[in-house]
Formats: C-alpha cells, sequence, structure tokens
C-alpha cells in the first residue's frame, strides 16, 4: 500500500493508504466521513487509474499499515445499512475495498435487472464496479472478487463532490453539468435525475472510468471555492446593543405572555423567586 493524503473539510489533510492491484483503501478510524469534494475527486482518479490497469488481485492476508497486526473482519453499521470491512485489533483503521468504501457513504445503489437491459440497448458490457471483470447473468455477487453488484448513484455522489470546507457549493454551481443521455443525446442532470426526461432512457454508471468528464468539471469549481470568511469580533453584540428584546428578562417575559396557558409549575415558581428576591433586594 502507498500512502495517499486526501483534503478534508475546512482543508484538513485526511491520511490514507490505497492499493491498486487489490483494489483496497485505508482509512484511519472514521476519517472517511471527513473527506471534502476535493479528496472525493482525487480519490476517485485513484480508483480510475486502478480501473484501467486492469482486473484486480484479491489480497491473501491483509495486515495493518500501521502496526502489520493480522485484520479482523467486521460488519460497520451506517445509516445505509450494514457493510462489511477488515479492522485493526488495535483500532488504528479498517480496510475496505472501493465498492465497499463508496457503498457505506451510500454513493452506489444495487444493480437491477433494469440497469442490465439499460447496458444491454447502449450496447455496454456490465463489469464488477470494484475490480471491472466481466459479468454474467443471474449473478449477485463478482466471480472475480466477490463483491456485490452496484453501480454509481449519480444524484449522491454528485452531493459528495459539490462540497468544500464543509460547505455546499452554490446552487448555480450545479447547473453547469449535463450528463449525455445514452438513449437519445439530450442533456441529464446528474444532480436531480436518475432518468432521462426526454427518453426515459436510465442513467446507469457500472464504472468509475464513465466520471472523468464529472470530474474534469467538478475539480476546478472546487479549487476556485473560497472558505466562508469569519465575522469580525464582537460583531453580534454590537448589533444587539441597546436592543431590549435581545435581554434574558424580554424572553422570559415573552414566553409567559405568548404561553402563559402551559407554564409549568417550574416556570411559575421561578417568577415567585424572582419576585420574592426582587422584594428582599428593594427593602
Amino acid at each position: 500500500m502507498r500512502p495517499l493524503p486526501l483534503e478534508g473539510h475546512y482543508g484538513q489533510q485526511v491520511p490514507t493508504d490505497l492499493c491498486a492491484h487489490c483494489r483496497l483503501v485505508w482509512f484511519d478510524e472514521f476519517e472517511s466521513v471527513r473527506l471534502s469534494g476535493l479528496g472525493w475527486v482525487r480519490l476517485l482518479r485513484e480508483m480510475q487509474a486502478a480501473a484501467g490497469s486492469g482486473s484486480a488481485t484479491p489480497a491473501a492476508a491483509p495486515a495493518c499499515p500501521r502496526c502489520s497486526s493480522a485484520l479482523a473482519p467486521v460488519h460497520n453499521l451506517t445509516r445505509f445499512g450494514h457493510f462489511a470491512a477488515l479492522e485493526c485489533p488495535r483500532r488504528h483503521g479498517h480496510l475496505q475495498s472501493f465498492s465497499l468504501l463508496l457503498a457505506e457513504r451510500g454513493l452506489v445503489r444495487p444493480l437491477s435487472h433494469g440497469d442490465l437491459l439499460a447496458l444491454a440497448r447502449e450496447k455496454r458490457e456490465p463489469t464488477c464496479l470494484n475490480c471491472g471483470a466481466g459479468l454474467s447473468g443471474g449473478m449477485e455477487r463478482c466471480s472475480h472478487c466477490d463483491s456485490p453488484l452496484v453501480v454509481i448513484d449519480m444524484p449522491r455522489l454528485m452531493e459528495a463532490l459539490l462540497m468544500r470546507h464543509a460547505e455546499a457549493l452554490p446552487a448555480a454551481a450545479g447547473q453547469q453539468f449535463g450528463w449525455p443521455c445514452r438513449g437519445c443525446g439530450a442533456p441529464v442532470d446528474p444532480i436531480r435525475s436518475t432518468r432521462c426526461v426526454s427518453c426515459q432512457h436510465p442513467v446507469v454508471v457500472p464504472s468509475v472510468l464513465d466520471l472523468r468528464p464529472v470530474l474534469d468539471a467538478v475539480e476546478p469549481l472546487l479549487r476556485a471555492a473560497l472558505p466562508r470568511a469569519a465575522r469580525p469580533h464582537g460583531e453580534k453584540l454590537r448589533k444587539l446593543h441597546g436592543d431590549h428584546r435581545a435581554t434574558s428578562a424580554h424572553r422570559f417575559w415573552r414566553f409567559l405572555r405568548d404561553g402563559q396557558e402551559s407554564v409549568s409549575a417550574t416556570g411559575w415558581l421561578m417568577l415567585a423567586g424572582a419576585a420574592v428576591l426582587t422584594w428582599l433586594y428593594l427593602r
């Protein structure tokens, strides 16, 4: 494996290791959730370079690149489901195949029968997203690398790409992309559409090699995005100066006035206590 530093949010560097021959990527614990759009662009370009070099060679017994310990199989739970990984017993991180990493981040969807029909109409052979090996009919997993058969989910991928400095790019940036429909040639919005509006042909992306035009268009927009400037110190306080509505007393009075029917016993007790303290102070 070789080191591959990727950009995270706010310009932080995310340490990563990648093996192009085995189609495996290593992340330290929970680091994959910190990737910015530019980090995903570089990682996808590395995946493209690996995909262009032929089918993957499955690793026999991968070890932790930090401590060389044998990795244990685990099933991590994310909001997209359970996903397999190889984890370091000393919690240095985890190792995943390319397709499983994309699946864990919700950037792929299962390869359906309709997708196979669409690829046949386009005269394209279905391939494994992870290793690039050809697929035969009726399979649920790749016979070469045993990865689940998935294709890239373009709307979710675009959502991950159009993100830098922990903020999404302006909506106008996404309007610059036109994914050409392979059925009729009409432009398809890859951010919102999974089918062509003109001919209803589905958008099927079985390989990272198909993403080159999108990455070439996205990368300069991401590099041009500047972080949000910090507001001057004390600006908010200066705006609130002299405004009685910003005081705690006014907020409490407004709470009593607007929701007096639902005021709890604690609220009335606090009000009574404040009145007693005020009377004692003024004596």
